[in-house]
């Protein structure tokens, strides 16, 4: 059985809206902590396992003030096969003219 492909995301907390509850951190501890306050912290790395990502999306779920959301992480656009790598430098490969 082959496992479906995720998209990855990144979770943020908007501190302004956590009033430190901590069942963020309760559901995904692997992804968020409490400070000495109580409110949340977040690992802003990826999230790109089915595990890791069924918890973080539960804990957004679970918030009852609204604080977390999972990001989607724009992926690099794919080269193609055998073509040469972007410099960036559009029209100008052989330096100004």
């Amino acid at each position: 059985m082959r496992r479906a492909a995720i998209v990855p995301f990144r979770l943020v907390v908007d501190g302004t809206l956590c009033d430190g509850h901590g069942i963020c951190a309760l559901v995904c501890p692997e992804r968020i902590g409490l400070d000495d306050w109580g409110y949340a912290v977040v690992d802003g790395s990826g999230v790109d396992d089915t595990r890791t990502a069924a918890r973080a999306r539960r804990a957004v779920a679970a918030c009852p003030a609204r604080a977390l959301s999972c990001l989607e992480v724009a992926r690099a656009p794919e080269r193609r096969r055998g073509a040469p790598p972007d410099t960036g430098a559009r029209g100008l490969a052989h330096g100004p003219s």
